[in-house]
């Protein structure tokens, strides 16, 4: 049961951090653009929370032609190198910032360990790393988290055990006056 609710709680924050993500460089991007004084900026800002989503190119896709155009074609180099800088700078580390925090509060990751999942889930197992590193690691976190709990109601019972068994001695001990204390047997 816990493992179940584990997946559906890193599934949606998995889904939520992917929305965010892609609408937070779409969004960066779009500004970028609009500083740059590129036509069809809507158009460019849908696009670019689009490609977003698709791994590895994502939003590059949309603002490297934009700024190749630029320096290229527009003979507004200077704008074109804006672009460049400001995709790889803002656009492209959003997605690196907003992930890590957003698996983090809804999957009670540490913030380190929610991006490494990420990075190492996208580097063992490519795009769809993205989605299952971090379910791997919170399946683990939990597996871990229940056999710490199964361990220590395991030592609590021994515990228990223990103290009954030093509680009875105690009772058979010699009193201050030198007396047994009186022991109830049962079935001799």
């Amino acid at each position: 049961d816990a493992l179940i609710d584990e997946f559906v709680t890193i599934s949606r924050a998995v889904v939520v951090a992917t929305l965010l993500s892609a609408l937070a460089q779409g969004i960066l991007a779009g500004l970028g653009f609009w500083i740059a004084g590129m036509n069809y900026v809507w158009m460019l800002t849908v696009a670019a929370t689009f490609f977003a989503f698709v791994p590895f190119i994502g939003a590059a896709t949309v603002w490297l032609p934009c700024a190749v155009y630029m320096i290229v074609f527009a003979d507004q180099p200077s704008w074109g190198v804006f672009l460049l800088i400001w995709g790889v700078g803002p656009v492209s580390l959003a997605d690196n910032l907003v992930k890590p925090y957003i698996l983090q509060n809804k999957s009670n990751l540490h913030p380190m360990l929610a991006l490494l999942s990420v990075v190492g889930g996208v580097q063992a197992l490519g795009p769809i790393g993205i989605l299952t590193g971090p379910m791997v690691v919170v399946f683990l976190q939990t597996l871990l988290n229940l056999l710490h709990r199964e361990i220590s109601s395991m030592d609590g019972n021994e515990e228990t055990e223990t103290i009954t068994a030093i509680n009875k001695t105690d009772d058979d001990s010699p009193t201050a006056d030198g007396n047994q204390s009186p022991a109830i047997e049962i079935g001799d």
